[in-house]
């Protein structure tokens, strides 16, 4: 062993927990050095919130006191050492793509961040993380041989009462401080959270954190006070300027209905926004001509949404449920965390119950974020997914372009009778936007900004937004040309990932963007702000439907657009409570059980089907409908390597049949190897 080691090792034997405390500050001025991506921020934090920062760095500390339960001291402290660099770096580079921190919700993202990876990163990216995550493996293991052992054998139940009494102790300073507002453990904006707490701090809070905490006033009694004077009763009546009177038909839910009652589309379009709104540059055109008509004539505002930059699920969470994701823990995902398992109520339940069809469009891979299960829970009756598109162009970063949801709208339209509720999730506005130029004649020119880097990410951007403002209009016209009674719901999900801050923004508000409501019945124009989780009750309202139980308590605040602090403060910690109580609690709102039952969920509204097996010497022929390139030939369960040739046609090359007779299906598969639907079984004999 060589010298360094020998005085490390010696002056660890002599005090390890100093020694330790002492890595713990050191590590803490790193992470915090990535987390900030700054060497002068984080003297600045140190200086201002020296209690914020020792704290941070006991959270390191206790880490290492964990060392005192084994004999391999200096190799399980590198150990230490490098799992909270690493957490900084992977912090550090996720800030460089996205406003949001590394958080423990990221962690529950693993399977989605993989599928993605390779929009974000190149190919030598990919392979400078591999070989740097092999040589770490190779150092640590070389490291563990060669590192000696403590000599003495540690004293377990001292050691293990100190580590105890130490985490008890962390748990107490932790919670005393946040009932005197000194430390904090709920983050609505978790990027400032971060800066103001510190990373080791935010983050563990994010691993444990999850959920919504129970209420200190939580009963039956406060829930049943809430539900008879703050919750409108039920009502549904329609709007007044609709088109003439159609015949009944009864829906496949028994409901009579007629051709008047409006289908009612959400158009969540990815990362939109209105540039002409960024102080700090200048387009050549206006990006969005046809979104800017829209607003200028029908209602419209700011919708104030929970994340910036990413965070797609979490708008629709709270669009589809009318639920404040600020009660839930930091940086939450409920499609990963609570509707793993639960049923929540949502637009989709409530407006089956007055006859309408629930489905949902996204022309991105239905695996992402869990949607072909979460999407049961929320009450979808079909879901159709980019497994379920066989024509559509893709962006230089491999993103669906969104003119092929006009088609999908108009497929799901036409599959049932009655009225629908769609909820469309777009994907072309998708980052990472290239800093290099892969444009050579864009649609919209930026002038103003610092870099030619910025420039070229701005400009793609924009041709991407330009594009989806331009499917806007395709389908407000296809839409006119149905003559149905219509209202579309569009708006972003959450701004760009592109170093946005509120300086250079208009509103002044990175986590605002903009919303319009489209319909064809004449219904009065508003203009008003409003938050992701009061957009469903404010467009039911505008249809005079009052349904659902956190709609209508949205809709009763919602009558009145200005607001006392008190009143505000109110509606929050009620909000609160009814939230808990629907997903957590008792269910007094439903007078104790859940009404609503996870739906059989239909992956795509055109089944994928067989007609005729025909076999060409060791090649299959498969003829039917409603194929696309995530179509896989199976036979007797086992894939067979498929070929997409037309939506009526695969083809399977060097197969061989050893049994006289098989069953032969095919499946939708998505790229992470999930089988989403299969077809019927048919019997393929030799």
């Amino acid at each position: 062993m060589g010298e360094f080691w020998k005085k490390l090792q010696a002056g660890i034997e002599r005090h390890p927990l100093r020694s330790g405390f002492a890595a713990s500050l050191i590590l803490n001025f790193l992470v915090e050095v990535l987390s900030r991506r700054s060497l002068v921020k984080p003297i600045l934090f140190l200086v201002t919130r020296p209690h914020i920062f020792l704290y941070n760095s006991c959270i390191i500390f206790w880490f290492f006191t964990l060392l005192l339960l084994v004999r391999r001291k200096l190799f399980g402290g590198i150990v230490v050492s490098v799992v909270w660099l690493i957490l900084g770096f992977v912090n550090f580079v996720l800030l460089g793509c996205r406003v949001t921190p590394f958080n423990g919700a990221d962690l529950r993202l693993t399977k989605d961040a993989l599928v993605i990876a390779g929009k974000y990163l190149t190919w030598w990216h990919l392979v400078l993380i591999g070989a740097a995550a092999v040589g770490l493996i190779i150092a640590l293991a070389v490291l563990f041989r060669k590192l000696p052992k403590w000599p003495r054998k540690p004293i377990y139940i001292k050691s293990l009462t100190f580590v105890v009494f130490y985490l008890l102790a962390l748990l107490g300073v932790f919670s005393v401080g946040v009932k005197t507002g000194v430390l904090s453990d709920q983050f609505g904006n978790l990027a400032q959270a971060y800066l103001d707490y510190g990373f080791p701090l935010c983050f563990s809070n994010s691993l444990i954190n999850t959920g919504i905490s129970k209420p200190e006033d939580y009963s039956e009694e406060v829930i049943n006070e809430i539900k008879n004077q703050e919750i409108l009763p039920e009502e549904h009546g329609w709007a007044p300027l609709v088109l003439e009177d159609r015949p009944q038909v009864v829906n496949p839910h028994g409901v009579a209905v007629t051709e008047k009652t409006p289908n009612i589309i959400f158009l969540q379009l990815e990362s939109f926004s209105d540039p002409l709104k960024y102080l700090h540059m200048t387009c050549s055109e206006d990006p969005i001509p046809n979104f800017r008509k829209l607003s200028d004539r029908y209602s419209s505002g700011y919708l104030s949404v929970p994340s910036v930059g990413a965070g797609t699920a979490n708008t629709e969470f709270e669009v589809i449920t009318g639920m404040n994701l600020d009660f839930f823990g930091p940086g939450e995902y409920p499609y990963k965390t609570v509707l793993q398992k639960e049923v929540c109520e949502s637009l989709c339940f409530d407006l089956k119950e007055i006859g309408y069809h629930a489905q949902a469009i996204h022309n991105n891979s239905g695996t992402f974020y869990d949607r072909y299960t979460v999407f049961s829970q929320l009450g979808f009756d079909t879901f159709t997914s980019l497994e379920y598109m066989s024509s559509y162009e893709t962006t230089y970063m491999g993103w669906a372009k969104d003119k092929v949801l006009r088609e999908q709208i108009g497929k799901v339209m036409n599959s049932t009778t009655g009225a629908d509720f769609i909820y469309t999730i777009s994907v072309q506005g998708h980052g990472s936007y290239p800093a290099e130029k892969v444009l050579d004649d864009p649609a919209i020119r930026v002038t103003g900004l610092p870099t030619e880097e910025e420039t070229n990410a701005m400009e793609y951007y924009l041709q991407q937004i330009h594009e989806m403002d331009a499917f806007v209009g395709e389908l407000i016209t296809y839409l006119e040309s149905r003559s149905e009674p219509t209202i579309l719901v569009m708006y972003g999900d959450h701004l760009p990932s592109l170093n946005l801050t509120e300086e250079n923004l208009e509103n002044g508000d990175v986590f605002q963007t903009e919303y319009v409501i489209w319909d064809n019945m004449g219904l009065q124009r508003a203009v008003r702000d409003v938050e992701a989780y009061q957009l469903g009750a404010y467009v039911l309202d505008k249809l005079n439907i009052k349904k659902g139980t956190m709609f209508r308590f949205h809709q009763a605040y919602l009558q009145e657009e200005a607001h006392t602090e008190e009143e505000q403060q109110k509606y929050l910690d009620d909000m609160k409570l009814l939230e808990y109580d629907i997903l957590y609690g008792n269910q007094d709102i439903f007078e104790g059980e859940m009404p609503y039952e996870a739906t059989d969920l239909h992956m795509g509204v055109q089944p994928v089907t067989i007609s005729r097996l025909l076999l060409q010497g060791n090649g299959l022929y498969v003829t039917g409908w409603n194929y696309t390139p995530n179509s896989v030939v199976y036979m007797d369960e086992e894939a067979c390597e498929t070929h997409f040739v037309s939506s009526n046609l695969l083809y399977c090359a060097d197969l061989e049949l050893e049994e006289e007779s098989c069953k032969v299906t095919v499946k939708q598969v998505s790229d992470d190897n999930i089988v989403l639907s299969s077809s019927d079984p048919y019997d393929l004999e030799k």
